[in-house]
């Protein structure tokens, strides 16, 4: 329940963190725009944060901020396709039509470096967090996922159709529903 409730907490201030990052991409600062490029990526992708691995035993597995040039190609105007192992060696592509500012940021980020460069290279996951928290306390990468995933539910539960429900179920009530997130 405790992570449901900080998601239903960051309906309201959604809107506040994407006013700041859209800000911060637009920064001089190249670390503020990987803040910001890496927070877009995490809010509207559901990319986990990633990080260091313990061990080099551990699957070469990926998250936002372990992303390498490897894993992104750019197409103009806009795209970007993604292809990394995420967690438990799951394939992840996705094929992106993204802003310009996040565009133009990861052209700039990945420009020159070797395909095995971090294209984050100047932040770590305990720098997201940490901007994470200047809006909620508790507020983490993880808490974007299943805000994302329930955003998504949400949506897909807004279009079944009630009047065919007691053909699905006999006990299920339109109050049982989850926290409305649109």
């Amino acid at each position: 329940m405790l992570k449901y409730d900080r998601a239903k907490r960051l309906v309201s201030i959604i809107d506040k963190i994407r006013a700041s990052y859209e800000k911060l991409q637009q920064s001089k600062n190249v670390a503020d725009r990987q803040k910001a490029t890496a927070t877009y990526f995490i809010d509207k992708l559901a990319l986990r944060v990633g990080g260091e691995k313990d061990t080099e035993e551990e699957a070469d597995t990926v998250g936002c901020c372990s992303l390498r040039v490897e894993h992104l190609q750019l197409t103009e105007p806009l795209t970007i396709h993604l292809d990394f192992l995420g967690k438990d060696s799951i394939r992840y592509t996705n094929s992106v039509e993204v802003t310009k500012e996040v565009f133009d940021n990861v052209k700039k980020f990945i420009e020159g470096k070797p395909k095995t460069a971090q294209v984050f290279d100047k932040i770590a996951p305990a720098d997201l967090n940490e901007y994470f928290k200047t809006f909620m306390e508790d507020l983490s990468a993880k808490v974007f996922r299943t805000y994302n995933a329930s955003w998504t539910l949400q949506n897909e539960l807004n279009k079944f159709d009630m009047q065919k429900k007691s053909s699905y179920t006999q006990d299920w009530e339109p109050s049982d529903t989850i926290q409305d997130f649109s």
